[in-house]
């Protein structure tokens, strides 16, 4: 997508123009605001340092969903506070609403709430038998970080499909198959039957076994994968590191370098030519637009 800009110009003879401009459109990524229900008498002394709006009552419920433009996170720490929350919210548009419940919520004989949670909200995570959720220290930790989606709150097995259920800080689920997990040959072996989520959201634990979030994240999230590159690109301070930035600040392609083949530039790129030669940082340079002795220092 892309903005048009205008602006009034003038000729060579003194005629009125006007100039259109086409900027490309940022992506806006919004996180969702964190609103946590507590009954009166019912607040949670633990995530009194989350950085969140409380909301007491039905009418303020109503108004922050109002305000927050169709997308929330919700906490609930109570089954009061469910409660509280479904009278609120039955008959308002759903849009992308997501439950964080602390205490159980979904009873296995209470279908009826089951149904009801989930036509409202996105995603519902709640502290029934199966999911294990962070201790509630380190889950308002997680939940009150700015990457809170590359951290995961709670987890649960699923053993008759061979899968774990990993839920992130943004409450979305990422389903990780158990022979992922694979022991080394002197370490110890996962244990499906003890996940737990440990170390404020950054390891996954199944018994004596631990696998680091970021891994996890790296191996089934394309988006997270993409990132880390970017991230991992960015600090790489080598020549083919510096190249590889330029060019691609600049729009070009390993086939628009005439004089040099895309193979002899995925080389550089990759660190496997240390130090160019002056004439290869030289054609560089030149499809580059920048002076050679600058290449290296993007």
């Amino acid at each position: 997508m892309r903005s048009v800009r205008t602006s009034r110009c003038f000729g060579d003879n003194g005629t009125a123009c006007s100039r259109r401009t086409l900027f490309p459109r940022r992506s806006r990524t919004m996180s969702e605001p964190l609103l946590v229900v507590e009954p009166r008498g019912h607040a949670t002394r633990e995530l009194v340092r989350l950085k969140a709006d409380r909301l007491r009552t039905e009418s303020e419920i109503r108004n922050a969903l109002q305000r927050s433009e169709r997308r929330a996170l919700w906490i609930a720490p109570s089954v009061a506070a469910v409660r509280l929350l479904l009278a609120a919210l039955v008959g308002r548009p759903k849009g992308d609403q997501r439950l964080l419940a602390l205490e159980p919520a979904l009873e296995p004989e209470n279908c009826a709430r089951h149904n009801l949670l989930h036509a409202i909200f996105r995603f519902v995570v709640s502290a029934d038998e199966g999911i294990r959720l962070l201790q509630i220290e380190e889950l308002a930790d997680v939940l009150g970080s700015p990457n809170r989606e590359d951290l995961f709150v709670g987890g649960a097995v699923v053993s008759d499909d061979a899968a774990a259920i990993l839920y992130r800080g943004n409450l979305e689920p990422l389903v990780v198959p158990l022979a992922w997990f694979r022991a080394r040959p002197d370490g110890p072996k996962p244990d499906p039957t003890d996940l737990a989520v440990i170390d404020a959201g950054q390891t996954v634990r199944l018994g004596e076994y631990e696998a680091a979030t970021d891994a996890i994240l790296y191996e089934f999230d394309d988006a997270y994968r993409r990132r880390a590159k970017k991230r991992e690109l960015e600090r790489d301070s080598s020549f083919g590191g510096a190249l590889r930035r330029l060019r691609l600040e600049k729009g070009l392609r390993r086939t628009d370098f005439h004089g040099l083949t895309p193979k002899e530039i995925a080389r550089i790129e990759r660190g496997e030519v240390k130090k160019p030669h002056p004439r290869t940082v030289a054609i560089l340079a030149k499809h580059l637009g920048v002076p050679a002795k600058q290449v290296s220092t993007y």
